[in-house]
């Protein structure tokens, strides 16, 4: 049975969602593809995204498993590191949400292509398993995870990433409009920031 309550589910829930919803490389490449070949490539880099987050939520889970067995209570050092890892970055967002993002319109080949771009994107991107690897000691007791707590993590982090980034490409030219705009970006960028600070926060006070 997981150990993963309700209320942990629903709270990682929303902080994966505004992780989404950060206009970043996946959602550029997402649309990019779907602009440019139509909505099954552009389910074929989601496709790759989310294989890239199981395996970099894998990594993180047995990572900080070991390092929990093996620190004991000493393990809230590395909670709170990862606490200001998520502070720091929600800042970091914060201060470059003006930034400008650009769409452009790629055409693809094999929806197996589609996906090991999906996949590259996010393994070429550290932050991923630095996020998760912050995150996860929030929700969960690091030193009693089950196969079941990470089912539970791995399906919320793949319905939302389909449904954010899936909602993006359908609505795929209102989209681009969107990703463009800078005031469009700067707010999602400040709420996803914010978001991040307030988990970091949660984390150091408990």
């Amino acid at each position: 049975m997981a150990r993963m309550n309700i209320e942990s589910a629903v709270a990682f829930s929303v902080v994966m969602l505004a992780w989404a919803l950060l206009p970043g490389p996946g959602l550029v490449v997402v649309v990019s593809r779907a602009l440019g070949s139509g909505p099954r490539s552009g389910l074929g880099v989601i496709a790759g995204l989310v294989i890239a987050d199981i395996i970099f939520m894998g990594i993180a889970v047995i990572g900080l498993s070991a390092i929990a067995a093996t620190l004991g209570p000493m393990f809230q050092v590395v909670k709170f590191v990862g606490a200001a890892y998520l502070i720091w970055q929600g800042f970091r967002v914060i201060k470059g949400a003006k930034e400008p993002l650009t769409v452009h319109a790629i055409s693809s080949g094999t929806f197996l292509r589609d996906i090991g771009v999906g996949l590259l994107v996010t393994l070429g991107n550290p932050k991923a398993i630095l996020f998760y690897g912050s995150l996860l000691p929030m929700f969960l007791d690091m030193t009693k995870v089950g196969v079941m707590d990470f089912l539970v993590l791995t399906a919320i982090a793949a319905t939302i990433s389909y449904l954010v980034y899936g909602g993006y490409m359908t609505l795929a030219t209102r989209a681009r409009r969107l990703i463009v705009s800078t005031k469009a970006v700067t707010r999602l960028r400040q709420a996803a920031g914010a978001t991040l600070i307030g988990a970091g926060i949660v984390v150091v006070s408990r």
